[in-house]
């Protein structure tokens, strides 16, 4: 059986109820056409994939519908933003530690 990462409930990833009713109610306005992408400002169309957003650092803010492009590319954005400053620090680090080799004979 091949391994599988373990993952959190909706709930924790901050998709419970509390999310799942509010994305219910945007549903009808979002199928209307009647809704605009919090993040791009551009209008949702009926048939267009959405997802109700969260603030990028504090997932128990909800922001409002969004594209679901626009939805990914937030996250990936993200996650570079973290993955350089966490590969800066350790550069930065290794920098500091580095011996000088040259010898005084």
């Amino acid at each position: 059986m091949p391994w599988k990462r373990p993952t959190a409930s909706t709930t924790a990833r901050g998709y419970g109820g509390r999310h799942q009713k509010l994305r219910k109610q945007w549903a009808a306005r979002v199928a209307a056409g009647a809704v605009t992408c919090w993040r791009c400002h551009r209008l949702i169309a009926p048939w267009m994939e959405w997802e109700l957003g969260h603030d990028d650092w504090n997932r128990d803010i909800t922001r409002g519908p969004e594209h679901k492009l626009c939805n990914r590319k937030a996250a990936a954005a993200k996650a570079k933003l973290i993955r350089t400053q966490t590969v800066g620090k350790r550069a930065k680090r290794a920098r500091l530690n580095v011996m000088d080799s040259s010898r005084d004979w």
